[in-house]
């Protein structure tokens, strides 16, 4: 019983946990080793690789003095989030699956792909515009990538018919996972493994209803203690007789065999 009654209190589930340390370490052992075995044999790497582009609008490269003028820049600022949405707009997908299946020989890409593939983003308080796409090749991702990078500045110019995009990272194949996150995903199995086997063992020591102690009687609310029978403990020896001397110690005497 942990608390008065039905109740728990911190210190006994601290002390709880102390005692059964090790369920809670095994528990979560078996929850991170079946996470990363999960995430190691039945779930596909996935790769990323990204490409970014520059946003200026007609005016804003430099002004008659040759400094950047701080209007054209918040316009410019704007322009980057109308951007965002055309390079994720069926025009620029379309333009983009053509490149692409121009040098592909099964030309299996198509738009619905290409829009679960993409993730388009305007990077915060700058006039950067950033392309980040998914694939389990990361060859292919590059390649697809690298064909926003051709594709992007020329069909915003043409549905905007001003300001422009230049790109600014190329994107690269990228040599490590994205996800999942072996040991990171394991690490949280570990901790979750941990945290169920806590709230299983609470559950099981709040729901039990044995009397262990004596101070488990004197946390019931209406239930004092009277008297005890005391516990008596024989050396192994048959016909022993005892008697309770002052004190209340027991003490035992060998019966002779009669003759």
């Amino acid at each position: 019983m942990i608390g008065n009654g039905n109740s728990i209190n911190l210190i006994s589930v601290i002390k709880l946990f102390l005692t059964k340390f090790y369920v809670l370490l095994l528990a979560g052992l078996l929850f991170g080793g079946a996470v990363f075995a999960v995430t190691t044999y039945l779930i596909t790497p996935v790769y990323e690789s990204r490409v970014s582009f520059y946003v200026y609008n007609t005016s804003s490269i430099t002004s008659q003095q040759g400094t950047v003028n701080s209007s054209d820049l918040q316009a410019a600022e704007s322009l980057a989030t109308t951007y965002s949405k055309i390079l994720g707009s069926n025009s620029v997908l379309d333009a983009v699956v053509n490149d692409v299946n121009r040098t592909e020989s099964d030309k299996s890409l198509e738009r619905k792909d290409l829009a679960e593939m993409i993730k388009v983003s305007v990077i915060t308080d700058t006039q950067l515009l950033e392309v980040v796409v998914s694939s389990t090749d990361p060859e292919y991702a590059c390649k697809i990538a690298g064909s926003f990078g051709r594709v992007a500045p020329k069909e915003i110019v043409r549905i905007t018919k001003a300001g422009g995009v230049e790109v600014v990272d190329r994107p690269e194949v990228a040599d490590e996972q994205t996800s999942p996150r072996r040991i990171f995903d394991s690490a949280i199995g570990f901790i979750i493994g941990g945290i169920i086997a806590g709230i299983v063992l609470i559950m099981r020591a709040a729901s039990d209803t044995k009397i262990y102690l004596p101070e488990d009687i004197e946390s019931i609310p209406g239930y004092v203690i009277l008297g005890q029978i005391p516990e008596i403990i024989s050396d192994g020896q048959k016909r022993q007789k005892w008697h309770l001397e002052e004190g209340g110690e027991i003490h035992f005497e060998n019966k002779k065999k009669a003759n």
